[in-house]
């Protein structure tokens, strides 16, 4: 039987070595980024940000009551824990979703790929190879582009 914690590790070490990316055939990198640029814009133009303060629940913790040998009785004060703000961009998850449905519209889907290994032989290109079996992505320059070994 698999523990929860040994399944939640191996699946979190299984997803670090994939990158998420937005892919179409034959388009150019150049091309991808720019999309992604219009589609971040259009999407924080219908849903900007939109910060509000929530707060952490509040729990009250009552007093105490401790009596001793003698009958004589002592009741601590009860206190207040949580309370405490924090902000929260209530627009977020809507912009997310704009920005895959307009790159959608676009024509690119979402693929989860692994990173190339330094071992690994590829042919760097600005356009995005047809997927593969061994298809993976290089990381450069804060670019990243999808290859074959």
């Amino acid at each position: 039987m698999i523990r929860p914690a040994a399944f939640a590790l191996t699946f979190l070490t299984l997803a670090a070595c994939n990158v998420t990316e937005y892919y179409a055939e034959g388009r150019s990198v150049a091309d991808r980024d720019r999309d992604i640029a219009i589609c971040e814009a259009e999407a924080v133009t219908a849903y900007p940000p939109s910060i509000v303060t929530l707060y952490t629940p509040r729990i009250f913790h009552p007093g105490q009551t401790t009596c001793d040998a003698a009958g004589n009785c002592v009741t601590s004060e009860g206190y207040w824990e949580g309370g405490d703000p924090y902000s929260e961009d209530v627009n977020e998850d809507l912009r997310r979703r704009a920005i895959a449905g307009c790159m959608g519209g676009r024509g690119y889907a979402r693929v989860s790929l692994p990173i190339c290994s330094s071992d690994q032989t590829v042919r760097a290109s600005t356009i995005m190879a047809p997927l593969t079996d061994d298809t993976c992505v290089v990381r450069s320059g804060g670019a990243s582009m999808i290859v074959n070994p």
